[in-house]
């Protein structure tokens, strides 16, 4: 097991808060040492460790368990070993992560172009699964994590954590309002803490946004944005302040999926109640009698009992509104007819918004005509996108790995859902290499023609995205043939030619071509180029007779293959079948890449290792026909042990059954 101390990297002020609070070498945790309690300066007291993904990683953490021991964060490192973790793995993960993750805890898993986690915001106990596309969107929710990380994983490295990370889960940081609680305000009122917190706590004044606020810390006392969100958490963990990290999650989750949700709730999940007292407030509630308007009655009780007071609650109530109302829109009327549009002095002042209202061309143009300046992000479930606007002209944009104009033309093209959120802002965080050299007006053409040509591909295709295309078995050499002897310059089926350029990428978008990926998968694949980049290559593979959509699927005749050794393996026992499955692979494809493709368990059961199939790019064809030839060897080798009518009956048995 690989450990690794986070003390040394933290920044200067953040070592002085951690004095008389030192890291327990042998544990890895932050403690706070019983003859420190005087000390009016908030410790940090979150506990946090970080795991390379190993073997004995799983008897490490049952020791934790029994141990008793609770923590913030436990951070798997996988720089090492991907993603590639087996379900059955992760299930166990997850179940670790319910016994030893605190309330709000996270257990992450990370590396350095994403990040995955388990977090305990549900307030039923559960771990909620979420995946980051940049290892920085965590560090919104988690900012003194941050530092953590950064120390203790190799490649993680704090200068990107400003640009990376969720767009609404960042808008939603920056706009709440800290509020100062009861024991906040004397802490506020003593001015016994260390400058840059106090210069931190005068500036809370229940009305200021977390923006407002680290923008003049900025400014005014040269302490950085992230330097001031770590204080901030630091000040949420002490109870100085009204939970302000523990809402982001829940508030974005609602958001995106367009969920309501109660007051009641929304407290319990940002920490301010317990299901507990929740359901106390709930009797009581009853028990008074009052009428239909639970939210606002249940927040009044929570002030009375002292769980937060009135200014909270105003803030509470205004994410609800915010977070968990947007979608209602009118269903009749010219409301419901135009609820899509979006006039200029909506643009004007909106900060925030989604795809469902607007759609991607009427966003860009409004913000055009509005003659804004600023960055819009637009977010989806799985890709953000950049534009960066001076006075309404788009001038960079970044889709993942698409730049410039590639960007903007997949978006305008493919995006139908997502959350946008503008920003007045002058600074630019993309390079040169995003610039973009057309204006709106001819990447709205652009894009236009290459919806017509998407749409006019889709319609040949049986399933249009879902349909599952395949390589002939003679791909490579029908490609070579093509491309060797052709005297004139390939052209795609709008008659345009094919650039370098692209007849560069064809082999490798023909690698994904599998019988086993859809369309819609290949295009996420290749996501270098853009979508109608990717299909009109398809198109011209089929154009040429080198893909043909895949017309036999490859487990029909595999659970033909495992009915009938399930069969046989009445007559011919366990061991001898195994030994029959094995020895009839060997004798029909003995030590080739073939015989790997396939497996044979402990218990006689077939099976194909359909990755080996995907990283040796082998055609579902090619495989059918080694399958075969294996089902034919092992059918001749039974009726050889056993009586031939018996195998001719069990064949028959699995076809009458309709197993297949």
């Amino acid at each position: 097991m690989r450990f690794r101390e986070a003390a040394d990297a933290q920044p200067v002020f953040y070592r002085k808060q951690l004095e008389g609070s030192p890291l327990n070498s042998d544990r890895g945790e932050k403690t706070t040492p019983a003859a420190k309690v005087d000390e009016p300066t908030p410790s940090t007291l979150l506990a946090f460790r970080t795991y390379s993904y190993k073997e004995n990683l799983f008897a490490e953490f049952e020791r934790l368990v029994q141990d008793g021991r609770r923590f913030d964060g436990l951070i798997v490192d996988l720089m090492q070993t991907d993603f590639s973790i087996p379900l059955n793995i992760l299930i166990k993960f997850h179940h670790y992560g319910k016994r030893l993750l605190k309330a709000h805890g996270v257990l992450l898993f990370i590396k350095a172009d994403a990040a995955v986690t388990f977090t305990r915001d549900d307030p039923g106990g559960g771990l909620n699964f979420n995946v980051y596309d940049s290892p920085f969107g965590i560090f919104a929710r988690y900012p003194i994590l941050a530092d953590y990380v950064c120390a203790t994983v190799a490649g993680i490295d704090r200068r990107r954590m400003r640009g990376g990370g969720n767009t609404l889960a960042n808008h939603i940081l920056y706009t709440s309002t800290p509020v100062l609680t009861a024991k906040g305000r004397e802490m506020k009122e003593a001015f016994e803490t260390t400058p840059p917190q106090n210069w931190l706590l005068q500036m809370i004044d229940d009305y200021a946004s977390v923006e407002s606020i680290s923008r003049v810390m900025e400014t005014r006392h040269t302490v950085q944005a992230d330097e001031c969100l770590r204080m901030l958490q630091e000040l949420e963990t002490e109870g100085y302040i009204f939970p302000i990290f523990s809402r982001i999650q829940f508030l974005s989750q609602c958001y995106h999926n367009h969920k309501p949700f109660r007051l009641g709730r929304y407290m319990v999940a940002a920490g301010i109640l317990s299901a507990s007292q929740l359901e106390e407030l709930l009797e009581q509630q009853q028990e008074e009698g009052w009428g239909r308007n639970q939210k606002t009655f249940l927040g009044l009780l929570a002030v009375r009992k002292g769980y937060l007071n009135t200014r909270e609650l105003e803030v509470l109530l205004n994410d609800q509104y915010l977070y968990g109302g947007y979608h209602k829109v009118p269903e009749t009327g010219t409301a419901a007819a135009n609820s899509r549009k979006a006039s200029i002095e909506t643009m004007k002042n909106s900060m925030i918004g989604s795809l469902a209202a607007i759609d991607s061309a009427g966003l860009l143009q409004s913000i055009a005509t509005a003659r804004k300046t600023g960055t819009l992000t637009v977010e989806d479930r799985e890709q953000n996108l950049i534009v960066e606007f001076l006075d309404g002209r788009p001038t960079k944009a970044g889709l993942g790995k698409l730049k410039g104009s590639d960007a903007v033309v997949e978006f305008l093209v493919n995006w139908i859902e997502g959350i946008f959120v503008f920003r007045d802002q002058r600074d630019s965080s993309l390079g040169e290499e995003y610039l973009l050299p057309q204006p709106l007006d001819r990447m709205l053409l652009d894009a236009a023609l290459c919806q017509d040509q998407i749409n006019t591909i889709l319609q040949q295709l049986p399933a249009r995205k879902n349909t599952i295309l395949e390589r002939v078995w003679n791909f490579d050499k029908l490609w070579s043939r093509l491309t060797a002897e052709s005297s004139e310059p390939l052209r795609y089926f709008d008659d345009t030619p094919v650039s370098a350029r692209d007849q560069e990428n064809f082999p490798a978008i023909a690698s994904l071509i599998d019988g086993l990926t859809t369309l819609d998968e290949v295009v996420k694949a290749c996501d270098e180029r853009p979508a109608h980049v990717i299909l009109r290559a398809v198109q011209f593979f089929l154009d040429n007779k080198l893909v043909i959509v895949q017309q036999t699927s490859l487990f029909k005749p595999l659970s033909l293959f495992q009915r009938l050794a399930a069969e046989l393996q009445e007559s011919l026992g366990p061991e001898d079948n195994k030994s029959m499955l094995e020895t009839s692979l060997h004798y029909v494809h003995g030590d080739s890449e073939a015989a790997r493709r396939f497996h044979i368990d402990r218990e006689g059961r077939v099976s194909v290792d359909l990755s080996r199939m995907k990283s040796t790019s082998t055609p579902v064809s090619v495989v059918l026909l080694e399958l075969r030839r294996w089902m034919e060897a092992y059918l001749a080798y039974a009726r050889r042990q056993i009586d031939p009518d018996t195998v001719d009956s069990a064949i028959a048995r699995v076809v009458q059954t309709g197993t297949i």
